[in-house]
């Protein structure tokens, strides 16, 4: 249990530093709340749907969640803080519509 629970903190920090960092790219108005960027939508849910693939394996789990950032970050500097908040939504969206009890933990 408190190995979940430490897992479950360095997680959500990982999403929240996200958010933070998709967001101080620019002008904070620039970032839509609807999506407008439905490949990187679609992108965050296949990568979602892996995620919940591997959620018995606690290792994988970690470094799926780890590549998951890396990706945003790329995407943010690649594409702009649309397409990587985007690209979070579609991940997020498909953990806690599919895995309730998975989005708990990281959510």
């Amino acid at each position: 249990m408190k190995r979940r629970a430490i897992f479950s903190a360095l997680v959500l920090t990982a999403l929240t530093a996200g958010v933070a960092v998709t967001s101080c790219g620019g002008d904070r108005n620039s970032v839509s709340s609807h999506v407008r960027d439905r490949k990187a939508y679609s992108l965050g849910q296949e990568h979602a749907a892996r995620i919940i693939g591997m959620r018995d394996d606690e290792p994988a789990l970690q470094d799926a969640l780890l590549d998951v950032r890396a990706r945003m970050t790329n995407i943010n500097a690649r594409l702009g803080a649309q397409a990587a908040a985007d690209y979070e939504r579609g991940f997020v969206d498909y953990i806690t519509e599919k895995d309730d009890s998975l989005a708990k933990v990281l959510f």
